[in-house]
C-alpha cells in the first residue's frame, strides 16, 4: 500500500502531499485552501480512489483537513 507525507504551508495556503508507491515511485500534490474559510478544494480525489481505495483517501482527506484547522488556528492565535 501506497504512503503519504503532509504538510502545510501557511504563508501560502498550501497543503503539500507526497505519496509514495510500493515501487518507490513518488508523486506530489498540492491543495489551496482559504486561509479564512479553511474551504479547499479536492479535484484529485476521484484518481486517488481508483488508485488507492476509499478508505486511503478518506485518512488523507482528514488529514489534509486537520492541517488546514491547525494552520487557521495557529493564524488566529
Amino acid at each position: 500500500m501506497a504512503d503519504w507525507r503532509a504538510e502545510l504551508d501557511t504563508t501560502s495556503n498550501i497543503v503539500l502531499v507526497m505519496v509514495t508507491e510500493d515501487d518507490g515511485s513518488e508523486h506530489d500534490y498540492q491543495f489551496d485552501f482559504d486561509g479564512r474559510t479553511g474551504r479547499w478544494e479536492f479535484a484529485e480525489r476521484d484518481l486517488l480512489e481508483r488508485d488507492f481505495g476509499e478508505e486511503w483517501v478518506d485518512a488523507l482527506e482528514a488529514e489534509i483537513e486537520k492541517l488546514i484547522k491547525q494552520g487557521m488556528e495557529g493564524a488566529a492565535g
